[in-house]
């Protein structure tokens, strides 16, 4: 699963719409679209800011790693 697919997946998990998601880690709707299509790739920063919102590792929102939750 590509990177974008899982950012979206992760959303819809939650019930929450690109808008609110965009919002919560402070990028554009627009933005976020991208990222969920694979037609650009979020910084570092904002895949930090999207692993801690949905309480995963960075690696599993890059490649899927199974084990997914943050320790600690």
């Amino acid at each position: 699963m590509k990177l974008g697919k899982r950012i979206s997946k992760l959303r819809e998990q939650r019930h929450i719409t690109q808008g609110e998601l965009a919002q919560i880690i402070g990028v554009t709707r627009a933005a976020l679209s991208h990222y969920e299509n694979d037609r650009r790739q979020p910084d570092y920063e904002t895949l930090i800011k999207i692993a801690r919102f949905f309480s995963v590792s960075v690696e599993y929102v890059m490649e899927g790693e199974h084990n997914n939750h943050i320790q600690g």
